[in-house]
């Protein structure tokens, strides 16, 4: 097979990364086609970190030369392209998106749990067969995640190893950043702080009082400020014992890894937002309203502090509810989900050739 892997933004590399070296190791041909829209040196310096074959410009993907392209985006222009189009979701959080109806576009429709699975094939029964329930492949990293990984990765920041790890990963809007305290490290001096930035946080202007508050915080020696080099958050997922978010999908991401999240539900909003709240009312998926439960809900900063310090303490409190969820939100967690995706691609490859 010839199989093209088309990257709209940096943070789909780590969903790829893991299907393209089962590809690789198979003896297929993987090019990585990345977008000109975005930061192009950050995607060739992903690309040359990697060892991958990679093109720039989305106009590869017409060439008529790929067995099978890989997407994380829901492309419309799939359904004019030769080859088998896969999609896989870059997320599967509490975003309401146009992703569902993405299924339209594409030959396989990868679902990484049940949930997504039961939730696609209702609304769009006449696609069923394209769905694929294989789990998410983005996981495949952190199942086999070795120590020397992590001693390597705290050694380069100059963090202590031996002490517990906070991970603060806020999505970019709508956003708890604005809203958290100057010295929120202070409050966890006893503790390392991993802040993970958005992509889009670094690449827009709209968000630069975000990056005021970054260089606060980057003062105080326990927290550390991930660059946009840092396109990966498989690592610090791993090596995290408790995270912070707010609408970001990785929380639903490092809870079903079975740890503690505590979500924060204020936010500092666009001005169209507090005009019209029923803006982001659309925005955020509420079908996953039930697997809030898996969290620690936070509306104020007070309450952040609170429940973090007491996950910290106490990181089983709401286990029960995250292992029931976790096959639901992800699927399997076996560090075998590209493997999956590779058969039935090649499954899917074989009945094309055949029927011709």
């Amino acid at each position: 097979m010839k199989v093209y892997f088309y990257v709209a933004y940096p943070y789909y590399f780590p969903h790829f990364l893991p299907i393209s070296k089962v590809f690789t190791k198979k003896g297929h041909e993987v090019t990585y086609i990345l977008s000109t829209k975005q930061n192009s040196q950050n995607m060739q310096d992903i690309a040359k970190e990697n060892n991958l074959n990679y093109i720039f410009g989305e106009e590869i993907l017409f060439d008529k030369q790929a067995d099978v392209i890989f997407f994380a985006n829901p492309y419309e222009k799939a359904k004019e392209l030769k080859a088998i189009t896969v999609f896989l979701e870059h997320g599967i959080g509490a975003k309401s998106t146009s992703f569902f109806s993405s299924i339209e576009y594409f030959d396989i429709y990868i679902a990484e749990g049940i949930q997504k699975y039961n939730r696609v094939k209702n609304l769009y029964p006449e696609h069923e067969y394209k769905l694929a329930l294989v789990g998410f492949s983005k996981f495949d990293e952190i199942v086999n995640f070795k120590k020397s990984q992590k001693d390597e990765l705290f050694k380069k920041y100059g963090l202590d190893k031996n002490k517990k790890t906070i991970l603060y990963a806020p999505t970019f809007f709508p956003s708890s950043i604005e809203k958290m305290a100057d010295d929120f490290p202070n409050e966890f001096k006893e503790y390392n702080i991993w802040i993970k930035p958005h992509y889009l946080t670094y690449e827009r202007k709209k968000y630069k009082n975000h990056l005021k508050k970054f260089k606060i915080w980057e003062q105080y020696k326990n927290c550390t400020i991930l660059p946009l080099s840092e396109y990966n958050l498989v690592p610090f997922l791993a090596t995290s014992d408790v995270m912070i978010s707010d609408e970001s999908s990785a929380m639903f991401e490092f809870a079903s890894l079975n740890k503690p999240v505590i979500s924060n539900q204020y936010f500092k909003l666009r001005w169209s937002y507090y005009l019209m709240p029923w803006k982001l009312t659309k925005r955020i998926d509420q079908s996953k309203a039930k697997y809030r439960t898996i969290l620690d809900t936070a509306n104020s900063y007070e309450e952040t502090l609170k429940y973090t310090k007491e996950a910290l303490e106490n990181p089983s409190k709401l286990e029960s509810k995250r292992l029931a969820f976790a096959k639901d939100i992800c699927g399997e967690i076996d560090g075998k989900v590209s493997e999956r995706i590779y058969d039935v691609v090649k499954e899917r490859l074989n009945d094309l050739r055949s029927s011709q």
